[in-house]
């Protein structure tokens, strides 16, 4: 919700107070810090500043050309942080649009008029942001009225868009590889409980772990932004793949455990001429009912092979179109 930035700014006006009659092949005067503090230079002030200095270093980083005719070009280096209230709902695929304005704060319209001298702002040739790109920027007016009188105010808005590669690779190509890691648990045989818990637990710890990373990378907000959606469709797939497992391991075990204790209480409870016919027969019908328990298990594992891919690239066909348009 800030930038930082630095800056030559120059301002120009006529003062007729200034005039003077120039020798011949003088057509300005530098002057130096000492006479430049008998100046009158206007009260410029940053209106959307947090912090702003001026370079001292070796001197103070001023310089200022006086004409005959009473024209005063006067140049300060400034760095300053300044507010920027982003709207980060498409992070981290936004567009930002920074306000940066100037006013006069103790001399009225009457007094102080500022206006810009196209461009208002320039660049540095080979600037280049690292998260933005940066584009040309704006002026406008902005003239305030104050319970004081009606005071002179020039800004500029500064387009800014964000490079989301950074958060390609970091983000969503991990997240992405995590997703579709944890798909192998649907191809593992039923009965590898260890190693499909374990891919489960840590496909859903490190999804987690990774949508922390993305949440430390931006200002806080208290509204969903695209990263968020993202990471939480990927947190629901991965955990939803391991739900499906506990539920394959219901289908293919827990009626195979109440079964068996409906046949060790029809065993004990039959006379001895018929026991071992009884097992028998239970036998045959109890493996018959496991092995119809163990197909339905492996059905569901099939279907999750197509339903969870399938799901994955529906959604990501949404969102990208969604985002990127």
């Amino acid at each position: 919700m800030k930038y930082s930035m630095s800056m030559y700014l120059r301002q120009q006006w006529t003062d007729s107070r200034l005039m003077y009659d120039a020798p011949e092949g003088l057509t300005k005067i530098e002057l130096d810090n000492e006479i430049k503090k008998e100046i009158w230079v206007p009260d410029l002030s940053f209106m959307t500043d947090m912090d702003t200095k001026v370079h001292q270093v070796t001197l103070p980083n001023k310089m200022m050309f006086l004409y005959p005719d009473g024209f005063v070009s006067y140049s300060t280096r400034v760095t300053g942080t300044f507010t920027c209230f982003m709207q980060l709902h498409n992070f981290p695929f936004d567009d930002q649009s920074c306000v940066y304005e100037m006013e006069s704060y103790g001399f009225t319209a009457a007094t102080v008029s500022f206006r810009w001298d196209e461009p208002g702002m320039s660049f540095k040739d080979g600037i280049v942001h690292s998260q933005f790109e940066i584009g040309a920027a704006e002026t406008y007016l902005c003239d305030r009225e104050y319970p004081s009188g009606n005071y002179t105010c020039i800004g500029l808005t500064l387009p800014l868009k964000r490079r989301y590669g950074f958060y390609i690779i970091q983000v969503f190509a991990p997240s992405m590889l995590i997703v579709v890691l944890s798909w192998v648990s649907f191809w593992l045989n039923i009965d590898a409980a260890p190693a499909r818990v374990s891919l489960g637990i840590l496909t859903v710890l490190t999804i987690s772990t990774n949508g922390n990373l993305s949440v430390g990378m931006s200002q806080q907000v208290s509204y969903i932004r695209a990263i968020d959606i993202w990471n939480s469709v990927c947190l629901f797939l991965v955990f939803g793949a391991m739900v499906e497992y506990a539920y394959v391991c219901v289908i293919a075990r827990v009626q195979q455990r109440r079964k068996r204790e409906r046949l060790h209480s029809n065993i004990s409870l039959n006379g001895l001429a018929d026991i071992e016919n009884g097992k028998i027969t239970e036998k045959v019908t109890e493996q018959h009912q496991i092995d119809k328990d163990r197909e339905n298990a492996r059905k569901i594992d099939k279907i999750a092979r197509i339903a969870f891919p399938l799901a994955f690239v529906v959604f990501n066909v949404i969102y990208w179109v969604y985002y990127m348009r």
